[in-house]
């Protein structure tokens, strides 16, 4: 049974597929002398690797921590006949962190970043009968690479975790058109009941026929059909325009919401000459996030964000968990537990999990793996990846907000008092890109401290004292630049002035409990028993309730993680204390 067999991009699917999961040849170049010796045109079979698990994982089969910059990866695979006529393309969810593809031994194309996904048209790359497709990925221990909690040291240490080297989400084979769907975004308004669908094709070299039908339940809403001729720009003649945008309209459309979670199914089809040439299969929710006077709307309505800190890490697999239905298990828990919403923390996560949070209602925040100390190569590494992400996850409903940084890592030169103009200009470049490419969400400019152009004002605290907790709260809210949490770094960076955005705590907690007899670490002193442990959340969030200022929040953490022992479940997703008994607590404000 091949693992996580499933069609790997739920939110634009296609028929015509086939996966590559499954059992590659694999080596370790430690010499890196691989590119020298062409290996793409020789057989690699010094181990076998189960894809899409990291080297570093039990599942991987393979399982070792020891550093191997250098990877290469290689397996066989053959073409249906069905898809003859048809341009076939390799897709990859996730490689971390530099790849290189070979087929036939031909070199195809490269890839640089760990979390976004990329694809290459390899129709004129095969043959008859069996082919070869070879992966050489680098993935240097360098805190200049956006790795977010992936440890560049020997070994784990602090919050910083096992690392994940190469494949660590699906590669599957696709054919599309000859004309085809690149990508599309969907632009719901939820005033007009309407859709703006902007598209972009491949191979454009003749009018074709674009045609939208939307579904809800099985049931028809509407079809819209758009003629694409040939278009050209002012500024060139040559090669056609391969994008544009037309308008859908659902009257009387169900908004989506975590407690109705509305979605309306897309099946876009692209028509030649009356032929279907691609045909691909998407959904949209209803939904607007906005803000105003200090509060955070949902559908023009005030909402009380309950957000939970979600890092996407599992026992077996690190990154990758072994089935879909334990992403889907962690969703499911985070509403038991009473949360409305998740920050998925210093990670990019499996597209799996944005769907089930569109589909069973919870709204998310999208947040950048960071890299550290900032060079330019940093601001390059991370500008360029964090750009494809956005349009990559443009369509997921329930992503509420943005977050390219993280309590200034990447610019951590910040914390130790530096001057140097780059640092708040590399986070400022970060917030106007995420704005040029969607200017729907919040962006956080920098979540936690030290914060300069931002939608939301995010805080971090972790006092274990509820009291202490509104003190610096009260604190804050007579300098908006005092250095009073707990961390003693400001809130907002001297010339960022308060502008009544919305404020919110989204890092506290993480208590650690006696009772559970593990090692590890939590914040501030042990709770004793798992009874103590409930009373003292309850204790923090009373007072982050009580503050009219706060507009919500986000309790450390959904699990353990590794040698972090301060989550509402184990690591091996085992419950602490019964979900009721925190849902009291966190599902009570609304």
């Amino acid at each position: 049974m091949v693992l996580r067999s499933e069609y790997p991009r739920p939110q634009f699917a296609r028929e015509k597929w086939i996966t590559l999961n499954g059992e590659w040849g694999f080596a370790f170049d430690g010499d890196n002398r691989g590119l020298l010796e062409e290996w793409y045109k020789q057989e690699i079979n010094e181990h076998k690797i189960i894809v899409p698990f990291a080297y570093q994982s039990s599942l991987s089969g393979i399982h070792t921590t020891e550093i191997h910059p250098v990877v290469w990866y290689q397996r066989e695979f053959a073409v249906p006949e069905d898809w003859e006529g048809e341009r076939v393309t390799i897709n990859f969810n996730a490689v971390d962190y530099y790849s290189m593809v070979w087929v036939n031994g031909k070199f195809v194309g490269s890839n640089k970043g760990g979390y976004v996904g990329f694809k290459f048209d390899i129709t004129d790359y095969l043959v008859a009968g069996t082919n070869r497709v070879t992966i050489r990925v680098e993935d240097y221990p360098s805190p200049k690479q956006p790795r977010g909690k992936q440890t560049a040291r020997k070994e784990g240490w602090a919050c910083w975790y096992t690392p994940v080297t190469g494949i660590w989400q699906s590669v599957w084979l696709e054919a599309v058109g000859k004309t085809s769907l690149d990508h599309v975004k969907l632009e719901p308004d939820i005033d007009t009941n309407t859709v703006n669908v902007r598209y972009w094709l491949n191979g454009v070299n003749s009018p074709v026929v674009i045609e939208c039908r939307v579904t809800k339940d099985g049931k028809d809403i509407t079809t819209t059909r758009v003629d694409v001729p040939l278009r050209f720009t002012n500024h060139g003649h040559v090669i056609p325009r391969d994008e544009g945008d037309f308008v859908i309209s659902i009257p009387d459309a169900q908004w989506w919401t975590p407690e109705e979670p509305h979605l309306y199914d897309l099946e876009l089809r692209i028509i030649h000459e009356g032929a279907v040439v691609d045909q691909v299969r998407t959904y949209v929710g209803m939904r607007k996030f906005s803000a105003k006077d200090g509060k955070v709307y949902l559908n023009n309505r005030p909402i009380y964000l309950r957000m939970v800190l979600d890092q996407g890490y599992w026992p077996e697999g690190i990154y990758t968990p072994k089935d879909v239905d334990e992403i889907k298990y962690d969703v499911e828990m985070t509403k038991k537990f009473g949360f409305n919403g998740a920050r998925k923390h210093q990670k990019i996560e499996d597209p799996y999990y944005y769907y089930f949070c569109d589909k069973l209602g919870l709204i998310t925040w999208c947040e950048m793996a960071a890299c550290y100390e900032y060079d330019e190569e940093v601001s390059l590494n991370i500008t360029d990846e964090w750009q494809r992400l956005v349009q990559e996850h443009y369509n997921y409903t329930s992503i509420m907000a943005w977050v390219p940084v993280n309590e200034s890592w990447g610019v951590d030169q910040l914390t130790r008092g530096s001057k140097d103009p780059r640092l708040v200009n590399h986070m400022n470049t970060l917030y106007y890109l995420t704005k040029s490419i969607d200017s729907t969400r919040f962006v956080v400019g920098n979540d936690g401290w030290q914060q300069a152009l931002t939608d939301l004002i995010a805080i971090h605290d972790y006092s274990q004292e509820a009291a202490e907790i509104k003190r610096r709260y009260e604190a804050f809210k007579q300098d908006r630049h005092a250095g009073v949490f707990n961390h003693g770094l400001p809130i907002l960076l001297e010339g960022y002035e308060y502008k009544g955005q919305p404020i919110l705590f989204t890092e506290f907690g993480g208590v650690k409990v006696k009772e559970q007899q593990a090692e590890g670490w939590g914040y501030g002193q042990e709770a004793e028993n798992y009874e103590e442990m409930i009373a003292r959340i309850d204790a923090l969030v009373n007072v982050l309730e009580a503050e009219p200022e706060i507009v919500g929040y986000c309790y450390t953490q959904l699990t353990d993680v590794e040698q972090e022992v301060n989550g509402l479940m184990t690591y091996d997703r085992r419950l602490k204390v019964e979900p009721e008994a925190l849902a009291r607590i966190f599902g009570r404000k609304r």
